[in-house]
């Protein structure tokens, strides 16, 4: 047994991204444990020491090692401390690590992420994850070199730019993509929103409700793109309107903020003048809400809504809303069970995000 002198964490923990704390400290030790950071052996600093040094809670760090235990990479000895298992990672059938490029903080993501991770591990793959700036800077590329050890049988790129497509696809590590900016052909499988059975319930919908117009609100141009030309394959007749993100703490407050300004202005300066409005994004509804219920907007009666929106998040509203809904838990299960597919049998199994039409109260 050799106690670690001089600790150093190779990883920091951050708060404002869509990791969980826990998660980020059982994926940065795992990390550190398959590179070789911490030999066989090894003692760590105690639970309250740890959790100082990372600006984490006791039971942040308790949790943590908790899973760490139970996937055998750490053991905590009575009189002795949390000793590093280095051996327990043969244990493992192999690697898999997650890399996102996406904006920090995103409910999806994490949700889907967390629900894929224990798929993977209940199939005997340990997953990891890092997360890298969109451009793929040096310090990026020095942390990808570093995770993307031998072990690394297969990686998971969210919402990845072409720059972190292009660095992981020099490695020659197999990748998977999930929601990508723009597909590569050099991927395993690509995951996506497949709208091709929402989308037209969508339309169908608002044309039975007796609605000839739509303001179609986006932040992406790519989806405003499917969004419009389904709505006005049902004949309805489409005005898209983009919305940019403003200042805010972050990113999720900068859409929804957005949303609101901009609704804010529209209903000072003569009112919607389509039937319906049709939101491309959860936060940018959110705000949107707001200002219709400030000025006292009734739904349905003086103007239908609908929206995308997240299982378990919302947006949350007095009524039930009408939604094209995304399952990132259930998205996450279809994931790891196809990368598991893959890893077993070398073919590729793609699948798709998990997405359904519920009619609410506001068409």
């Amino acid at each position: 047994m050799k106690r670690e002198k001089g600790f150093k964490a190779p990883f920091t923990v951050m708060r404002k991204v869509g990791t969980s704390m826990e998660d980020q400290l059982a994926s940065g030790f795992a990390r550190a444990i398959r590179s070789g950071t911490y030999t066989d052996g090894t003692v760590l600093p105690g639970v309250r020491k740890l959790a100082v040094m990372f600006g984490v809670s006791e039971i942040t760090i308790r949790n943590a090692v908790k899973r760490l235990c139970r996937e055998g990479l750490l053991a905590a000895r009575p009189r002795v401390g949390l000793t590093v298992c280095a051996s327990g990672f043969r244990s493992w059938r192999g690697s898999v690590l997650g890399v996102k490029a996406g904006p920090p903080g995103m409910y999806f993501t994490g949700v889907l992420e967390n629900s894929m991770a224990s798929v993977l591990r209940r199939n005997g793959w340990l997953y990891t994850s890092v997360e890298v700036s969109a451009q793929v800077d040096d310090a990026d590329a020095t942390t990808l070199n570093v995770v993307m050890d031998a072990s690394v049988r297969l990686v998971i790129l969210f919402e990845a730019t072409p720059q972190v497509v292009a660095h992981v696809a020099k490695t020659g590590v197999p990748f998977v993509e999930v929601r990508s900016h723009s597909p590569s052909k050099e991927a395993v499988f690509s995951v996506g929103d497949d709208l091709t059975v929402a989308l037209p319930e969508l339309a169908r919908t608002l044309r039975a409700a007796g609605v000839r117009t739509v303001l179609s609100v986006y932040q992406h141009a790519a989806v405003r793109k499917s969004f419009a030309g389904e709505l006005e394959r049902a004949g309805l007749k489409v005005r898209s309107m983009p919305i940019r993100p403003i200042g805010g703490r972050n990113v999720q407050e900068c859409i929804q903020r957005a949303g609101l300004k901009a609704f804010e202005k529209i209903l000072a300066n003569g009112g919607i003048k389509e039937d319906a409005v049709v939101c491309n994004d959860d936060y940018l509804a959110a705000g949107i809400l707001s200002a219709l219920d400030r000025k006292g907007v009734r739904m349905p009666q003086d103007i239908r809504f609908a929206t995308l929106a997240n299982k378990g998040l919302g947006p949350v509203h007095a009524q039930d809303l009408t939604r094209i809904e995304y399952d990132p838990a259930q998205s996450g299960v279809r994931i790891g069970e196809a990368v598991s597919a893959y890893l077993n049998t070398g073919k590729a199994t793609p699948c798709s995000i998990a997405i359904a039409f519920k009619r609410g109260e506001t068409v």
